[in-house]
């Protein structure tokens, strides 16, 4: 599904976490870049964090800010989360990570802009 934002495209994706799991699966950014991403209206955890890889099935990484740190959202049921995109310059493979293990299966939709 594709829409429109200020004359560039705005490709979405989904990801799942798995009931009782903290990681989503894989995410192939194909040439885009990680604007947004909005949580379903049922979520267990309240922090959202990065892991990336150079290849799918690689070994992932935390990503982390210039500083240092992890880069985290607290985040909420329902709620969509803007993302400065130069923090996911680079990004091949991405996964979101939940703070907490999630009580079932979630859905989270990502929003991709062409880089």
């Amino acid at each position: 599904m594709s829409a429109r934002e200020t004359g560039r495209a705005v490709i979405i994706k989904t990801t799942t976490i798995a009931n009782g799991q903290t990681a989503s699966s894989e995410v192939d950014l194909e040439g885009f870049v990680l604007v947004g991403f909005e949580t379903p209206a049922a979520l267990t955890g309240t922090a959202m964090t990065f892991t990336v890889a150079s290849a799918a099935a690689g070994t992932h990484k935390a990503l982390k800010t210039s500083g240092g740190s992890a880069l985290s959202f607290t985040v909420a049921a329902s709620g969509y989360y803007s993302v400065d995109p130069v923090n996911f310059w680079g990004v091949r493979i991405l996964k979101l990570v939940s703070g907490s293990a999630e009580g079932a299966e979630r859905t989270l939709t990502l929003h991709l802009m062409p880089r």
